[in-house]
């Protein structure tokens, strides 16, 4: 975490603007936690002298008027710009839920570094912009006006799966068909009375019990039609039963991303300006991006023989695995992951947990680990393997770290860790809150992309629609925001995890619910029961927003605006020149919206099983299944049927003070002396399923960038940069070559094989 402790004023003159840090930022030695304030640490870099600046930035032939001035004049947002966004929000959101439930693709989002993106943009500036420059310069876009797009499709890519409508429609649904499997389901729903608003508008009355009726069953079998075009498939979607929950629940979502888009803008200042995070992956974006020097059709990294090398060798792997699978008899595979569990069969070693046993090398996470700094890459992978030892140490002795133990560790955590936040920023926050109260001052900063009064003031208005909304659902007043703190809380979390790291996929286990079940058992002096209804919205919440944040709208929203401060609005001290491009960004929002729940809703009535050799049914399994009765239903029905509400035997609150006390020593130590090994990130996602996938991936990278500082110094280092990106973008366009081989065949009616490449 990096840590600067901040005050209000500004380092320099130009009052007006917000890039220039604090006049109070700690500039001792080790007081940024995660951001090194050596040369080239906005890019993780830690070799002796540094890797220079970030990629991207302002056009770099901008000095040339004949080449590429014309295009430099144009303002970012513009309908060149918007279009290429709108159409690419079109694509993610209109492919996304047919390629990943239907043709069983390795995931078109999938994570905080999606496929779909890279490949809209690879096959866009390659093809079409690099021919541009050569032939009509004018007429290329250039890189502020690429941000700009590439921000409207990142941010779409929290809507069409994991980030939204995997779950909503499928819990909408699922909650009542699963109720008649099961008398207490029935009796909890009864019970809970819910407002029929909140679910589609179903034909029989008391459907919500039964789980009977064609919106419910149809959502998981397939609407029947007598000839399956495009035209009647999209004419037995019961598009009428879903208005209801479009509008009740749109209203929420609107609210919801508002508050997490305007908490965006207010953090943005401390966490790039004062705390210089590195965001790593907004380096990759802006390397993309990067307008060619005057003269050049190709930037610096696609100018690169390491980037393409790179990318070469990790296509022709991956292509020749994909082979592997078509062919076996004349591809054989070429091994990037090692089962260990049959040799490992005997204690201690076969107590540690499958992802110990299981080495798999993800090129891409490879890559995105050359750019961290050595102490967080090394805290990823290091307290993994704490976590494993204390595993088989424990287990010897008839003990060891269950799930519960876990959530209440990363509850503890997570609390702390958005305490040091807050705190750390205190001065920025404060500079905020006295804006919202009397106004911005001449000497005062304003905000880049709004006033932060504006973003202060919406802020509140957003969280206020959304703890209204659940009260007329049917909550309390203190639950509903006990609801909105945990929800945005983890929204924060993930956000900052991401933007320190660059872990393309990342998850953090602290349940919306967990506060009712301490409220009820665990604090001393205290046994409050909640109410039914406060409990089912908590779990509700968690199941949809917090349980699986592969996709989360507050990474993809403070990626956007740092990609858009490098490349479109560097050193602007005027928002209102800017503000053009929070609209196109609500804009993307509003579309994403529409073409990804009715993409969702035509894919789920029209296909009862997926495409590939599986032919599994339901198409999205886990999300009409496994996660309502997990996440919801049988947390709610524990709660409301038990006494104490959760079947555990642990001690919850020793666990959670365990995990406070780790993350506030960590973060204490990192705060004060710069030679400090360990980062609390690495503790927060020890847990997790991400780590358990890519932790191998993360120590070969950390080894690789290591061994290169060692031996070949800074200049090794920086020529290295390319190479490495060349790995994650090479990884990525794989995945995206085999995704459309996959759909093209499944469009010719031929059997095809489902590859799937990036971990999700």
């Amino acid at each position: 975490m990096a840590m600067v402790d901040d005050s209000d004023k500004q380092r320099s003159g130009g009052g007006s603007s917000d890039s220039a840090p604090d006049a109070g930022a700690d500039s001792r030695p080790g007081a940024a936690m995660g951001a090194d304030s050596r040369p080239g640490a906005m890019l993780g870099a830690d070799s002796p002298a540094g890797a220079g600046a970030a990629p991207g930035g302002p056009p770099t032939g901008a000095d040339d008027p004949t080449e590429i001035a014309p295009a430099a004049q144009r303002r970012p947002v513009n309908w060149r710009s918007l279009l290429l966004g709108l159409i690419g929000v079109g694509f993610i959101c209109g492919l996304t839920p047919y390629n990943d439930f239907v043709v069983a693709n390795t995931y078109l989002v999938g994570n905080f570094l999606p496929i779909g993106l890279l490949m809209f943009f690879l096959v866009f500036i390659l093809a079409i912009n690099v021919p541009l420059r050569a032939i009509a310069p004018r007429l290329a876009l250039h890189g502020g006006e690429l941000a700009v797009s590439l921000g409207m499709v990142m941010v779409s890519c929290a809507l069409p799966s994991s980030g939204l409508m995997r779950y909503l429609p499928a819990y909408l649904v699922s909650i009542p068909y699963h109720a008649p499997s099961s008398p207490d389901f029935q009796k909890v729903l009864k019970e809970l009375d819910l407002p029929k608003w909140v679910f589609p508008t179903f034909e029989e009355p008391d459907a919500l019990l039964t789980g009977r009726g064609d919106v419910i069953q149809r959502y998981r079998t397939q609407a029947f039609v007598e000839e399956p075009t495009f035209r009647n498939r999209f004419n037995a979607v019961p598009w009428r039963a879903w208005a209801t929950p479009a509008v009740s629940w749109g209203i929420l979502l609107a609210a919801m991303y508002g508050a997490i888009g305007f908490a965006a803008i207010v953090v943005r200042r401390q966490w790039v300006d004062n705390e210089r995070l590195p965001f790593p992956l907004a380096s990759v974006y802006l390397s993309l991006i990067e307008t060619p020097p005057a003269g050049k059709v190709l930037n610096s990294l696609f100018s690169s023989k390491g980037f393409w090398a790179a990318f070469a060798v990790v296509f022709f792997i991956h292509g020749f695995n994909a082979l592997s699978q078509y062919l076996p008899q004349y591809f054989p595979e070429i091994p990037l992951r090692g089962e260990f569990g049959s040799i490992l069969t005997h204690p201690p070693l076969s107590d540690t947990e499958w992802g110990f046993k299981t080495l798999k090398l993800f090129f891409s996470i490879a890559g995105i680990t050359y750019f961290l700094q050595s102490g967080v890459a090394f805290s990823l992978w290091f307290f993994y393997i704490l976590y494993n030892v204390a595993q088989m140490y424990l287990r010897a002795n008839q003990s060891g770290i269950n799930a519960g133990h876990q959530i209440d560790q990363m509850f503890g955590a997570s609390l702390v860790f958005v305490i040091v936040i807050l705190w750390i920023g205190r001065h920025h926050w404060w500079l905020i809150l006295r804006q919202m109260v009397r106004g911005a001052r001449d000497d005062e900063p304003r905000g880049r992309y709004l006033p932060y009064w504006f973003a202060g003031w919406g802020l509140l208005t957003c969280v206020a629609v959304m703890v209204g909304w659940l009260v007329v659902a049917g909550t309390t007043l203190i639950g509903g925001i006990v609801i909105v703190a945990m929800i945005l809380g983890m929204f924060l979390v993930i956000a900052r995890i991401v933007c320190e790291t660059g872990l393309a996929f990342v998850q953090v286990k602290a349940p919306a619910t967990r506060p009712w079940i301490y409220l009820l058992n665990d604090i001393p002096g205290v046994s409050h029961r909640t109410t039914d209804r406060n409990f089912f919205f908590s779990a509700m919440f968690n199941g949809l927003f917090s349980h699986d944040m592969r996709e989360a709208f507050s990474v993809y929203a403070t990626q956007s605006l740092k990609v858009a401060d490098d490349a479109a609005y560097a050193g602007e001290r005027n928002w209102r020149r800017a503000v053009p491009f929070v609209i196109a960004l609500a804009l993307a929002m509003v579309v994403g919206f529409i073409v990804a729940g009715g993409s969702t809703l035509f894919v789920e009535y029209s296909f009862g099983a997926q495409q590939d050799v599986t032919q599994r049914s339901p198409i999205n399994g886990y999300g009409v299944d496994s996660a309502p009765r997990d996440q919801v239903l049988d947390p709610v029905r524990t709660f409301m049927l038990t006494t104490k509400g959760v079947n555990e035997s642990h001690n919850r609150m020793g666990n959670v003070v365990f995990g406070a006390a780790v993350v506030g020593v960590l973060s204490a130590m990192r705060l004060r002396f710069a030679a400090w090994p360990l980062h609390p990130v690495g503790y927060l996602l020890a847990y997790s399923y991400p780590m358990q996938t890519i932790w191998f991936s993360i120590f070969v990278g950390w080894l690789a960038k290591v061994l290169i500082v060692r031996f070949g110094g800074s200049s090794i280092f920086r020529a290295a940069r390319p190479l490495f990106i060349g790995l994650i973008v090479g990884e990525a366009g794989a995945a995206g070559f085999w995704l459309i081989v996959s759909l093209i065949l499944n469009a010719l009616g031929m059997d095809y094989q489902a590859i799937s490449l990036l971990p999700g």
